[in-house]
């Protein structure tokens, strides 16, 4: 496998410290010195196998383990990638999905990456649906490439392809014109509207979204919600991504989530991927409620009133619309569908306690 630095990307020496320009950061990044070695070598491009060779040489006993993580993690933040085209021989499988009323195809040239990765996306399969983005996925040196409408590949380690995909699968989305904007929000469907979980990290999205989809809620997405012209939404359904840490609190809810192969996010995060018990459709619906959380260590769980206007500037704060920023057009669209919303803050510690409050707002009793 042939490697070289992302095109823009220069290795630099000030006061004899070397250093690596990102251009999609527009930033200089350190480098220790063999880190320096290895990015100079790849300005002109090496192969895998030679440069691993020349590392040996310099003192590193195991240096394709070495390289293999060092690799991966420039390839993931845009720094390296992979010269080499895909195989030229048919896939062995190719898994056409449909997500965000886009069509995708991931042609997997590689048996152990196609049994990682294909379920993930299993049920978002749709044969007959005409596919816009190609992927491809092979394996070489002990890395997986990844491959978008013949782009440069990005290399990385096995375990983080069915992590990266879903991230680059919903960038193409959040580019299509068709919606108005891209909310950081988990979506959960209950009679015929949805409910919008936001959250900062660590609140717990994805474990309420999971656990409230143990107590009949339809799950749309536990991460993106998608916003069309008219202020309805719909769920981006990618399988939710369970942290290590919420692994045995779930298992209540997903019966074979210790049974899942472990995925490694670009963070590093270890997660698994399960499967809710009900999907919702992916009709785009209005919004019912919007939901704040607020967890807590202490106290009885509760749902606190929110003004539409808090809402709405928690909903904007993470959110992605096209174009330049959001249009006033479009910042209409959003206060309109938030003032029919009903807006709440949800302090909570126990799963339990919140998802009763819940299921008692969304079927109209009192909460």
């Amino acid at each position: 496998m042939m490697l070289r630095l992302s095109q823009g990307t220069s290795i630099v020496f000030i006061d004899g410290q070397p250093l690596i320009f990102s251009p999609g950061r527009q930033a200089l990044l350190g480098m220790n010195q063999i880190a320096g070695y290895i990015g100079c070598r790849l300005e002109d491009g090496i192969p895998f196998k030679q440069l691993a060779q020349e590392v040996l040489e310099r003192g590193f006993a195991e240096p394709r383990a070495m390289l293999r993580t060092e690799l991966a993690n420039w390839s993931l933040q845009g720094l390296v990638n992979a010269c080499d085209p895909p195989p030229s021989s048919r896939p062995l499988f190719i898994q056409r999905i449909s997500i965000g009323g886009i069509g995708f195809a991931l042609r997997y040239h590689a048996e152990s990456l196609a049994a990682c990765v294909a379920p993930l996306f299993a049920h978002l399969e749709a044969e007959d649906a005409s596919a816009s983005v190609i992927y491809e996925l092979w394996q070489d040196d002990g890395l997986a490439c990844l491959s978008r409408n013949g782009e440069p590949a990005s290399v990385m380690r096995p375990a983080q392809v069915g992590p990266v995909i879903k991230a680059r699968i919903a960038d193409d989305i959040l580019k299509d014109q068709r919606w108005l904007m891209a909310l950081h929000a988990g979506c959960l469907h209950r009679n015929g509207k949805a409910l919008l979980i936001l959250g900062e990290p660590g609140a717990g999205k994805t474990t309420l979204t999971s656990w409230l989809t143990g107590q009949g809620f339809a799950y749309g997405g536990d991460d993106i919600t998608v916003v069309n012209s008219d202020g309805r939404v719909q769920g981006l359904a990618f399988l939710p991504s369970v942290k290590a840490g919420g692994w045995k609190l779930l298992e209540p809810v997903y019966d074979d989530l210790a049974q899942l192969p472990v995925h490694v996010r670009p963070d590093r995060r270890r997660v698994r991927f399960p499967k809710p018990r009900e999907m919702a459709d992916s009709e785009l619906v209005e919004i019912g409620w919007i939901i704040k959380l607020r967890r807590g260590d202490a106290g009885p769980a509760r749902l606190e009133p929110m003004a539409s206007a808090v809402a709405l500037k928690h909903l904007l704060a993470e959110a992605a619309s096209q174009g330049e920023g959001l249009e006033r057009g479009a910042l209409d669209v959003m206060i309109q569908a938030v003032a029919a919303a009903e807006c709440r803050q949800l302090h909570y510690r126990q799963l339990e306690d919140a998802s009763a409050l819940l299921m008692r707002l969304c079927d109209d009793e009192s909460a």
